[in-house]
């Protein structure tokens, strides 16, 4: 209950310095390969993001906050002998992001945040933890970057990702 107190309290701090400030918002998603780097006979899995975010030029320039739910349609899974275990991956994910242009269309975006994540049917694994990553895009038009983007999720999975935000 604690983890989800402090998660909540996160997010309430970050949206009331969202609302004193000007804003831009941003939605995209992609595909992202799963893995479950910690063992040896590993099958990734495929996974769909769905973000969308917050930028805050006047709190701090280049930074935004960001919610990103992630869902598996090829789990990720592992051997164990004589038995397939397979991880489920369903996450809920805030972040705080900084945007630092490296050319005139490039970008890098490191990001840290709070993750819920729900893999497997395991009750235990909802607990909040944190979440980090790092990515880069570029501007294809004016309001369209194409991204990708390596995230850990929780403790056992990690990401890497590819696809489109469109900046409104």
């Amino acid at each position: 209950m604690k983890k989800l107190t402090t998660a909540l309290l996160t997010a309430g701090l970050l949206s009331s310095a969202a609302v004193a400030a000007e804003v831009g918002f941003y939605a995209g998603g992609g595909l992202a390969f799963e893995a479950v780097p910690d063992y040896k006979d590993l099958k990734m899995g495929l996974g769909v993001v769905v973000r969308g975010g917050m930028t805050l030029d006047s709190v701090l320039e280049h930074f935004a906050i960001e919610g990103e739910v992630t869902k598996s349609i090829v789990d990720p899974k592992y051997d164990l002998p004589g038995k397939d275990v397979k991880f489920n991956v369903n996450t809920l994910a805030a972040y705080a992001v900084y945007r630092i242009p490296v050319a005139d269309k490039f970008y890098v975006k490191p990001r840290f945040g709070i993750i819920i994540p729900n893999l497997g049917d395991d009750i235990n694994s909802r607990d909040v933890t944190f979440s980090s990553g790092i990515g880069g895009g570029y501007t294809v038009m004016p309001h369209l970057d194409v991204y990708v983007d390596y995230t850990v999720l929780g403790e056992f999975v990690t990401n890497y990702g590819a696809g489109v935000e469109y900046h409104f």
